[in-house]
């Protein structure tokens, strides 16, 4: 389970509170008589529903709290033994190019501070998990006490006009379906919604514990220095230290004598790392690594105007979602129908938004984008990047259309699945996708219903190169439906990608194919996360070995499939 599907779960709960709550309003309307509604007898049914509502609600609900409590502990233990394994295979490259690790530390030291970090682990997880819980109590309290308040503000209402039933359980339930249940509140008065908070809370501890692992394996190897670096563009109060060397004195058990550097410790203090900080550190090799300047004032700007951005972009998904909840679950037809325009316009103004965002990124100052780099060796007179570099950009993405229009390649798709109205819905799709993207490098993907075959969804107007954005059209269709096959063209006709196998995983997809343009075609499943930065690691190893970028990729799946729930298959007729 990823952070991602941590708060997909809280939603759903957070939705099935709301619909149950209203589900009972429905079924349990005022009797109306010539003297008007029977509210007495009507509050009487409510409270009613509301103690079995709350009884039912903590009996459910606590089972999945839960199960969902023991996945935050197993995800922050796993992002900790990533971080470690992702550190190992760095310093290994970097011995390998040059780098003269110092003497490792005695034993006995290194015991020492294994321990306390296995503690700082163990306290990381226990604040983690308790706070979750706490929020958990408080979603299920707000729902009891929002459901009561609608109870009382429904005859209110009523009573000061001529408004229908569904008229006024809207009006009673207006405010929580605008805030949702924003049960948590943050110190300076900022209310969130549980789903929202487990999110936050979620991706600061897993960010936390890989720092943990990567440092552990610094301290092992007598490592210490780090330079701070972006991995999405930076947030712009952290942007002064971007680029900067520090010595670990957090997670890699760095001491002031290791050189004439700050100490990480005081940057942290004074607000790096903090909640949804996009930055990072990686290792710093003196002998090995070329440090580019720091910012300027006008690179910093521009990370400004970023987060400017990225800021109106969340206010739009908001008031989406606010009229999204407005629209699903009032009572009344004209509301839903006004909520329901209302949503649809946010809706296109966050996903306008989102798309600027992506450019003003993609736009991103030369020593911003450098700094995304996790690190960069040197070898003789090449330059190897272990990140950020893009595999697989065949020249040739024209399609053979006779080729995809034969028998022999529809009969590829005959047993592609178990279920031929699927597969017909794979060919169909990879034809046309095929045929409209060929002498490009743009892709098109579809979302075919496992069951039915349906064609769900489908992007075939990306404007930016191998690559697919999901809105979050896209990704609330997909959540309702457990059994989603995908299918999407690779104009490099290259093997499915690192982020292929994770959005496969944490979009929870049955089975995923790719259609290449050469006419080859792949399928591939996930049910676990990959750190990026292993998989472009282990594709480094083998290109420096002689490899070619294909033979590399796929040495490096099959490598990744010995210690991940992976899978990857090219499929072919065997007729």
């Amino acid at each position: 389970m990823s952070d991602y599907n941590i708060r997909e779960a809280f939603e759903k709960i957070e939705d099935e509170l709301i619909d149950s709550m209203m589900r009972n309003f429905s079924r349990h309307r005022a009797e109306e008589t010539k003297e008007g509604y029977n509210w007495t007898q009507w509050q009487a049914e409510q409270l009613k529903s509301l103690e079995e509502y709350r009884k039912h609600n903590a009996k459910k609900f606590g089972k999945r709290f839960k199960t969902i409590n023991s996945k935050v502990e197993e995800m922050i233990r796993t992002a900790k033994a990533d971080g470690n394994a992702s550190q190992e295979a760095e310093i290994l490259e970097a011995v390998k190019d040059g780098f003269k690790a110092p003497k490792k530390p005695s034993a006995h030291s290194t015991a020492e501070f294994f321990k306390v970090n296995d503690r700082k682990l163990d306290a990381l997880i226990k604040s983690t998990t308790d706070d979750l819980k706490r929020a958990e109590t408080a979603v299920l309290r707000m729902s009891n006490d929002k459901y009561r308040k609608a109870i009382f503000n429904a005859q209110v209402a009523m009573n000061t006009g001529a408004v229908t039933y569904e008229k006024a359980v809207d009006m009673a339930c207006k405010d929580m379906l605008n805030a949702g249940l924003n049960c948590v509140e943050y110190k300076n008065g900022a209310r969130h919604t549980l789903s929202d908070y487990a999110d936050m809370a979620v991706k600061t501890a897993n960010k936390r514990a890989y720092l943990r692992g990567e440092g552990e394996k610094r301290a092992e190897w007598g490592v210490s220095l780090v330079v701070v670096n972006s991995r999405q563009g930076g947030c712009p109060d952290c942007a002064k230290y971007i680029g900067k060397v520090f010595i670990d004195d957090v997670y890699s058990n760095g001491k002031k004598s290791d050189g004439n550097y700050p100490l990480l410790s005081t940057a942290i203090k004074n607000g790096l790392f903090h909640p949804r900080c996009k930055d990072s550190t990686s290792t710093y090799y003196p002998e090995l690594d070329d440090l580019d300047a720091p910012l300027s004032e006008d690179e910093i700007k521009e990370l400004d105007r970023q987060r400017g951005i990225e800021e109106k972009q969340q206010y739009a998904q908001r008031q989406a979602e606010r009229f999204d909840r407005r629209a699903e679950y009032s009572l009344d037809e004209d509301n839903k129908r006004i909520a329901q325009t209302r949503a649809d316009e946010w809706h296109d103004r966050a996903d306008m938004l989102e798309e600027k965002a992506k450019k003003a990124g993609n736009s991103l100052p030369e020593s911003v984008a450098k700094s995304q780099k996790t690190v960069i060796m040197k070898s003789g007179s090449d330059v190897v990047a272990l990140e950020n570099q893009r595999y697989g950009r065949n020249k040739s993405t024209l399609v053979n259309k006779t080729y995809v229009d034969s028998g022999e390649y529809k009969r590829k798709y005959d047993s592609a699945t178990d279920n031929k109205e699927v597969n017909k819905s794979l060919y169909d799709c990879a034809k046309k996708a095929l045929k409209h993207r060929s002498g490009t490098a743009f892709e098109d993907m579809y979302w075919i219903d496992g069951e039915t075959g349906r064609v769900m969804l489908s992007v075939t107007d990306s404007a930016d190169e191998r690559t697919i954005t999901y809105t979050d059209r896209i990704k609330k269709c997909i959540q309702t439906n457990n059994n989603v096959v995908t299918i999407h063209t690779h104009p490099s006709s290259m093997p499915p990608s690192i982020e292929d196998f994770n959005s496969c995983a944490n979009n929870g997809y049955a089975k995923c194919f790719v259609a290449c343009h050469n006419g080859v075609l792949y399928g591939y499943h996930s049910n676990e996360m990959i750190n990026p930065k292993l998989y472009n690691l282990y594709i480094q190893k083998y290109m420096n070995g002689g490899f070619s970028e294909m033979e590399a990729q796929v040495k490096t799946i099959k490598k990744l499939s010995q210690s991940f729930d992976i899978n990857f298959w090219e499929v072919s007729y065997n007729g």
